[in-house]
This record gives structure tokens, sequence and C-alpha cells, in this order.
């Protein structure tokens, strides 16, 4: 991490104190679905729904899903469902075509008894096969669901680690930055700082108009790519 002015566990405790009781507020995708008791299955289907789009748009989808399925969804009701059936629920998530077609797939592959009880490798080759469903995705179920300590990255992660001057360059491969992070994370945190250095990214280090002064770490940020002023 050369270049970066602060210990990177340093930097998160400071966003963690920042940021966690927003974290109560329902933001992510994986913990409504965990206060609602949702299943491995319905949890998963809602990630896939949150890609490319808001947790909010893509909770009212997953809505749409329990309320025709009469409170669950399972392999086999999405098994007997028509796609264009399912691409009509799940619509308000946006890409409804190709998410409706990777969770018809998804059930294809992995029964709800293996999302659950798989061993952690097998999952994660079993998962990463299933055709739109990516890296980000098998993290953000294995840490949110099955308790897995591994570390998903999305844009807002890229793009604040880079600013810290904890990575080079923002095309830096996805399993580099996630080893990077694990290496100086504990275990035990690596959920509650993916949570938060997104909600760093939506709400402070924007993309535009970062708001630095208002950043708990401005005093370690390498501030790359950013216009001096």
């Amino acid at each position: 991490m050369r270049g970066l002015r602060g210990d990177l566990k340093l930097i998160m405790d400071r966003l963690i104190a920042r940021h966690s009781r927003a974290l109560e507020d329902d933001s992510f995708i994986p913990t409504r679905a965990r206060r609602a008791s949702l299943t491995p299955l319905e949890s998963l289907i809602g990630i896939i729904l949150s890609q490319n789009s808001t947790d909010k748009n893509a909770w009212r989808a997953l809505e749409n899903l329990l309320a025709y399925y009469g409170g669950r969804v399972t392999a086999e009701k999405i098994s007997g469902t028509d796609l264009r059936v399912l691409e009509s629920l799940i619509k308000p998530a946006g890409i409804y075509r190709s998410k409706a077609r990777a969770i018809k797939n998804l059930v294809s592959v992995l029964s709800e008894e293996e999302l659950a009880s798989l061993d952690v490798n097998e999952l994660r080759k079993r998962l990463s096969s299933v055709r739109g469903i990516g890296p980000k995705t098998v993290d953000v179920f294995l840490a949110s669901v099955r308790g897995v300590p591994t570390f998903p990255i999305d844009t807002h992660i890229r793009r604040i680690l880079y600013r810290l001057g904890a990575i080079s360059k923002k095309t830096e491969s996805y399993d580099k930055i996630r080893s990077l992070v694990m290496s100086q994370i504990p275990p035990d945190k690596l959920l509650i700082t993916h949570y938060v250095l997104i909600l760093h990214g939506r709400t402070i280090c924007k993309a535009r108009n970062p708001r630095c002064s208002e950043c708990p770490v401005e005093d370690l940020c390498e501030k790359r790519g950013l216009t001096p002023g």
C-alpha cells in the first residue's frame, strides 16, 4: 500500500465510527433480507436484483416476487415461471431481462439446500459458473448470508481506495484489491468495512464533487485523481 498515509485499519475504524449508525436504516439488500428472515435463495435473488440498481428498487422487485409466490420464493416456483412473467415482476430493479435470465440460470445450477450448506469453495465455484453472477455478487452472498470472511468490491470501494492511495490504479484487479483489504482488516470487520465504504462513497467521497472537508479521514487521504483546490 505504498503512498497510503495511514494504516487501513485506522482509516476504517474512523469511517465505521462515522457511518455505522446509518447501517440501521436497512440501506442494503442483505441487511434488510436478514431482518425479514428471508431464505438464502431469496437473499441471493435480492442481491442479483440490486446489480446496477438502487437497493430501494431492488427491494420493490423482490417484494413483487414474494407477493406473487405467496410469501416464499423457491427454486421450483422460479423454474415453473415463464421468463416473460418473471421479467415483468422484477422490472422495478432495471436490466430486468438479463436479471431474469440470471435468476433462472441460478436455480438450474444450485438447489436451495446447496446454497445453505455446500462447502464454501465448491459454492464459490458453482456460483461463479452461473451466467449473470459475477465475483461481487458471489462475495456479497458469501459474506452476508453464509458468514464467510471475504470482501466484495464495487465502484465506490475502488474509487475510495484509489483516492486514499491504497491501490495505484482504479482498474486494479478484483482479486488483488480483495486480497489487499483482507490482509489489513480483521475477518470480523470485513463485511461492515464493505458496507461503510459504500456509504462513504454515496454520501461523502462521491465520484463528482466529493465533500472532502466533511471526511473523517481527510488528513490520511492522498486524494489521488482529485484536482487540488
